[in-house]
């Protein structure tokens, strides 16, 4: 990988905290930009092995949904956030942006058409952005309602899509639209970049261990994921019920539990297939990571 990969690279990790950490709306916009222009000569490369087709549709989503963002941004950002078409229309954006219902359309068929890395940059840190600004919108009382009904309904969705899936890359997809759902309603009780920062760090080994092709490793972090005790994301999600619980929101508890039921006979059926179907070929950082990410709630507990 020659230098100027590793600068686009740079630029897609860079670019969430120039968004997030300006004050004016159009460097953050630029910012959200600048990462997602960035990708595309990385999708390029043969070392990607990415098709143009989905390079086309991923381009035309995000450019729709940028200039959805750009206008209704410039009209929020003026004092105009009580104008609800307003609102909507910036929500609208952030779901096409995110993956999420009803703009979660394009999520699976465009991931079962790209490599490992390219899914790591689109599922990863190009979402952390469009969360910050979805964080914003939850300050208005209609709004946090809305939000959370489309993170419920993300959740339902992204299960219901994940059973119906035969390739792993669509599963993760669909599994980023379930997710990006429980970030949603993290979103809403305060209580979103633990989560996220945890299913970030679950996904890069995800992605590590499949490109290494390291099936035993995958096979733990594809249980992690799925949010089954004691592995570290059962934490996160225990946290988001029980903020919901404590709120009184007892449809969105026992809603979000319906979501994860269903989500778990997908991720079972492909921890079986890898488990038990494929050779082992356990890389030692992979393997270690695995054993801590077993440990992870008993440290996350005790520092809480």
């Amino acid at each position: 990988m020659n230098s100027s990969n590793l600068l686009f690279f740079f630029v897609c990790f860079i670019s969430p905290i120039i968004s997030l950490s300006s004050s004016d709306w159009i460097i953050s916009w630029i910012g959200m930009e600048v990462g997602m222009i960035s990708l595309f000569p990385l999708l390029v490369m043969n070392y990607f092995s990415s098709s143009k087709e989905s390079m086309m549709k991923y381009f035309l989503i995000q450019s729709l949904a940028s200039v959805m963002m750009f206008v209704s941004g410039i009209l929020y950002f003026n004092y105009l956030e009580q104008i609800n078409l307003v609102n909507y229309l910036f929500l609208m954006s952030l779901s096409l942006k995110l993956g999420i219902f009803p703009g979660h359309f394009w999520v699976p068929s465009l991931v079962n058409s790209l490599s490992w890395i390219s899914n790591l940059m689109i599922l990863g840190p190009l979402k952390i952005a469009p969360m910050g600004f979805l964080s914003m919108l939850v300050f208005m009382d209609d709004m946090l309602y809305l939000v959370m009904i489309l993170g419920i309904m993300s959740a339902v969705v992204g299960s219901i899509l994940g059973n119906n899936q035969t390739s792993i890359r669509s599963m993760i997809g669909s599994s980023s639209i379930s997710h990006s759902g429980w970030m949603c309603v993290g979103v809403t009780f305060g209580y979103l970049w633990g989560y996220m920062l945890t299913y970030l760090i679950i996904l890069m080994f995800l992605f590590m261990s499949l490109f290494f092709y390291d099936y035993l490793s995958f096979s733990v972090m594809l249980l992690s994921m799925s949010g089954l005790p004691p592995f570290i994301m059962f934490l996160m999600k225990m946290k988001v019920l029980f903020f919901s619980l404590f709120s009184l929101e007892y449809l969105v508890f026992f809603t979000l539990i319906f979501s994860s039921i269903i989500s778990l006979n997908f991720y079972l059926k492909f921890f079986y297939s890898y488990f038990l179907t494929n050779k082992w070929n356990s890389k030692f950082l992979l393997s270690i990571f695995c054993f801590l990410n077993l440990l992870g709630v008993i440290f996350i507990c005790f520092f809480e």
